[in-house]
């Protein structure tokens, strides 16, 4: 509405100086109406760059994220950096399991922050700092500027579990090339390591076992063997997978 004002108060102060011929009353409307007009360009000025009759106020809301990784064994959180310093990303979530496209952050008056927690699944806190107006009489002045609600920042931070991975683009691209060249030395390379771990915990197990009970039937030791096989098999699987999986990971990161 100011600006309404600002428009019939430059009108009145042309039409005052121009068609008013009374010289006491011209220069009343002209001081009343050149008033307005400057008195209305400081207060537009003042909504632009200060956010006059405005105050901020702060929304937070909290998502579960999913994975964006196609591999259900890897989950992993990525993001694209913006410029070549690094300093600004965008990150790349999904927010539901079995979204197609992923979701990402803002660029614009937006900070990322990425932390590991001990729950199962990931969340993002969103927190929105916006300017709106104090009251309805602001509103009506300066509201026809658009800029209530307008972000003054957001903050996302990012919780995610400790077995996820954070990694550019780059990074995750270059980790599926790396898991693709080596999946089958790494298969090959698993049965070896699994069969040495598997045999020596199992010679150990019997070992301490038949201390313990001298006596300990042959059907017992091969029950025993059989559970402590397929226990440490499951467990050195595992194990050889992390092991292999953070080589490929530090040598995408270079």
């Amino acid at each position: 509405m100011i600006i309404f004002l600002l428009i019939i108060a430059a009108i009145a102060l042309f039409v005052s100086m121009t068609l008013i011929s009374k010289t006491t009353i011209r220069i009343i409307l002209s001081l009343i109406s050149a008033v307005v007009v400057v008195g209305s360009s400081v207060l537009m000025v003042m909504n632009d760059r200060e956010h006059f009759g405005m105050h901020k106020t702060t929304e937070t809301t909290t998502q579960e994220i999913y994975s964006v990784s196609p591999s259900k064994q890897m989950n992993m959180l990525l993001y694209k950096s913006i410029g070549t310093a690094d300093k600004e990303r965008v990150y790349l979530y999904n927010e539901t399991d079995s979204q197609k496209t992923p979701s990402h952050t803002a660029t614009d008056k937006t900070t990322n922050t990425v932390h590991t927690t001990t729950k199962d699944s990931a969340r993002l806190v969103k927190k929105t700092t916006r300017w709106v107006y104090k009251n309805g009489t602001y509103q009506f002045w300066f509201g026809i500027a658009g800029n209530n609600r307008e972000v003054s920042k957001r903050v996302n931070t990012f919780y995610v579990p400790k077995d996820w991975l954070t990694l550019s683009t780059t990074q995750a691209t270059k980790l599926g090339k790396l898991v693709k060249q080596n999946q089958a030395q790494m298969k090959k390379d698993a049965a070896q390591y699994v069969k040495t771990k598997v045999t020596a915990t199992v010679k150990a197990t019997l070992t301490d076992a038949m201390k313990k009970n001298p006596t300990m039937s042959a059907a017992d030791q091969k029950k025993l063997t059989e559970e402590t096989t397929k226990k440490a098999s499951a467990q050195f699987a595992a194990q050889y997978q992390a092991q292999a999986m953070q080589k490929l990971i530090e040598e995408a990161k270079k």
